[in-house]
């Protein structure tokens, strides 16, 4: 099954990739959509999704999904959150955004933290389905492991003395928020 998925994120288009066993996923430029660009002004991670999927339907008229993530930070009263992606602004790269929210919790005792990813798909017949994963952690003190996708290197599994950036990208789709939502996705598919 052909499904289009509103990013522009090439790290995140081969994971999604992987997880949903998937070749045939494409991205908006894949397909002739050169400059797809949503701006997230939504309140919410299920805003920001719906927003992406809607504006590549509304194009496409084809059965498309959108996702978003954030980082939860108990701390810094839930921030980055929606934020996550531009935390240390519009153009930042991912160690711009592990830095300054390192920086932020260099005082901070209580370092726990949570992922969610939300996915928004729209089906053929423009139906919007959400579907939800969460992955409960900590905040390490430093850059951790070789993975160098947002904030994997800083985030510490719960119970499991390793980031995301030290274990393999096999090991990482097993647990993670994003592996989650997309099991869900899957099984929602694949019952369709």
């Amino acid at each position: 099954m052909e499904l289009l998925f509103a990013t522009g994120n090439k790290d995140k288009l081969r994971e999604v990739k992987r997880m949903l066993a998937n070749d045939s996923i494409k991205m908006p430029k894949d397909i002739g959509i050169d400059d797809f660009d949503v701006i997230e002004d939504g309140r919410t991670l299920k805003e920001n999704a719906y927003k992406k999927a809607n504006a590549l339907y509304k194009l496409t008229k084809r059965a498309v999904f959108a996702d978003d993530t954030g980082l939860f930070v108990e701390a810094l009263c839930g921030r980055p959150g929606i934020y996550s992606h531009r935390y240390a602004g519009d153009n930042a790269s991912y160690l711009d955004n592990r830095n300054k929210l390192l920086s932020e919790l260099e005082d901070k005792e209580n370092r726990d933290a949570y992922f969610e990813t939300v996915i928004a798909y729209i089906d053929d017949n423009g139906n919007d389905h959400y579907f939800n994963g969460v992955l409960k952690g900590k905040i390490s003190s430093e850059d951790r492991g070789e993975g160098e996708f947002g904030y994997d290197k800083i985030f510490l599994i719960e119970d499991i003395d390793k980031t995301l950036g030290e274990m393999t990208v096999e090991e990482k789709n097993e647990i993670s928020h994003r592996a989650r939502a997309m099991e869900k996705f899957k099984e929602f598919l694949e019952i369709k």
